[in-house]
């Protein structure tokens, strides 16, 4: 598993980590990152970059209130490793989001546990709406946001 990059957004305060892979067939068709289709793109997730994340947050920590889990497609990496990067980024004491294409109900579990918020649905030009949920504005109608405690357990 790749970490491609991250990026902070302060209007959110919230730190983006980018995952690299996507294996969507087909993939969406105007894609916001088709550069992280590659899954080798990035540098392989490691000790280093478990550290690099933790300066960055606790670095920020009064700027930083969630961490966002993008890609690619953060689900079609290996789960084992998933789970390990996801256990680490638990101990942090944020929020967690994920961003998938994939539905809620295809969302495994033991991986679905880590988030307090899910961002679900494959992007569809034809489909454009910009509503917002939870704060955050989707792209398209078929997009919604889960909250834990409310909308899954």
């Amino acid at each position: 598993m790749n970490l491609a990059s991250t990026q902070f957004t302060l209007k959110n305060k919230n730190y983006e980590i980018y995952l690299a892979g996507c294996s969507a067939k087909p993939h969406c068709e105007d894609c916001h990152n088709p550069e992280l289709w590659d899954f080798n793109v990035g540098t392989p997730i490691d000790d280093t970059t478990y550290k690099l994340i933790d300066e960055k947050v606790k670095s920020f920590d009064k700027l930083i209130d969630s961490i966002s889990l993008m890609g690619g497609e953060p689900l079609d990496q290996d789960i084992e490793e998933l789970k390990e990067l996801l256990e680490h980024l638990k101990s942090l004491n944020k929020t967690l989001w994920l961003f998938t294409r994939y539905d809620l109900d295809e969302v495994p579990k033991d991986v679905l546990m880590y988030f307090d918020y899910v961002k679900c649905g494959r992007y569809y030009p034809d489909k454009k709406s910009n509503h917002t949920e939870y704060g955050v504005t989707l792209a398209t109608s078929n997009q919604h946001i889960y909250k834990r405690g409310k909308d899954y357990t």
